[in-house]
């Protein structure tokens, strides 16, 4: 008995150090650690327009935080990754591992919450996005002996689940698809560090998008606009510094959104409008009280930089818009929220 618990306990160490370095999102789990520790008054999921009015939470969780949210094509139905992992103050947070996630889905009231992949001890589950047709959630997943990383869909009437073909060279994550192109960061053996990949989502046309700059640590969370001619992707290059980089998915040409880099800044996990015309993401400044960080929009050429005017008393992350709301002020957006213990909540 004691061998068998040595041996989990090594097993588990393992694909923790494996996805901590390969990452699911290791930009949020890095914006989380240190000083970011307490305790919430609770975990949430909301919404609100792009100006930043009308916020309403639709999930609330008093211990296990929800993330990756995404709205369907037809606004009825959101899909989001929740953690189940407790740790010593008795949450489950994505700083401590991914391991036990599992893909929920819900009406967009926050009603009929329901699981579509279950968690298992030791399993990863995450960051589902939903297929072109709307009838699946396509997602990362290491549900196999070898404890791989695979990109995995899930149809949602009947349950059942397929492999995308991936390269088996590849380790992937974050997978992302626009019509038949499905965009996901890999390392192979011969490189250990994230690129970025584009291929057919039958498995042809296996393009790699993204070369290893000087200083970078790594490419994450990537996602093609929805009129497929760019990818939003994160950049490493620090334990503090993260960038966002966008690319032009014919010429490979870059434009870094978050230059000039400011100290103690980080930019996370953009997403696009509908109408290809603007990101959103969170912002975080490391040594800023953590209710003056925020959600903020900013131009694919990196122009236009604005901080959404939601009210204090949360701290929000993993931003995206509903599909087909386009970009004005009127546009609607939902975000992960933990609730800020001692902070009242209102707009001044």
């Amino acid at each position: 008995m004691r061998k068998m618990k040595l041996i989990y306990w090594v097993v588990a160490v393992v694909v923790a150090m494996i996805f901590l370095s390969w990452g699911i999102c290791p930009a949020v789990a890095e914006a989380m650690s240190g000083k970011r520790k307490n305790v919430p008054e609770f975990f949430g999921i909301a919404t609100s327009s792009l100006s930043g009015g009308k916020l309403k939470v639709i999930l609330k969780d008093p211990k296990r935080e929800m993330n990756h949210a995404r709205v369907s094509n037809d606004h009825k139905w959101i899909t989001f990754t929740r953690y189940n992992k407790l740790n010593r103050k008795g949450v489950a947070v994505e700083e401590g591992g991914y391991e036990n996630t599992e893909i929920m889905l819900c009406r967009i009231d926050g009603s009929e919450l329901q699981t579509l992949v279950p968690p298992k001890k030791g399993v990863i589950n995450g960051n589902g996005n939903w297929t072109p047709d709307n009838k699946g959630i396509v997602y990362v997943s290491t549900d196999n002996p070898e404890k791989k990383p695979q990109i995995l869909v899930i149809d949602i009437a009947t349950r059942k689940i397929s492999r995308l073909p991936v390269p088996e060279k590849y380790y992937p994550t974050d997978p992302h698809m626009v019509g038949n192109l499905l965009v996901y960061p890999a390392k192979t053996r011969r490189f250990r560090q994230n690129r970025i990949f584009l291929m057919q989502s039958d498995g042809t046309h296996v393009k790699q998008l993204t070369l290893r700059e000087a200083r970078s640590m790594g490419d994450h969370d990537p996602k093609l606009s929805p009129d497929k001619s760019k990818v939003a992707l994160l950049r490493r290059y620090g334990k503090k510094e993260w960038h966002i980089v966008v690319v032009n998915v014919e010429t490979g040409m870059e434009k870094d959104l978050s230059m000039p880099f400011v100290a103690e800044d980080a930019d996370l996990v953009p997403e696009w409008s509908s109408d290809s015309r603007l990101l959103v993401y969170f912002h975080l400044n490391w040594k800023a009280p953590i209710h003056t960080n925020g959600l903020y929009t900013i131009r694919p050429d990196g122009t236009g930089r604005r901080k959404i005017p939601l009210p204090k008393g949360y701290f929000y992350t993993m931003p995206a818009f509903f599909p087909g709301t386009g970009s004005g002020k009127d546009a609607q957006i939902i975000f992960s929220v933990r609730k800020l213990p001692g902070i009242p909540v209102g707009y001044k």
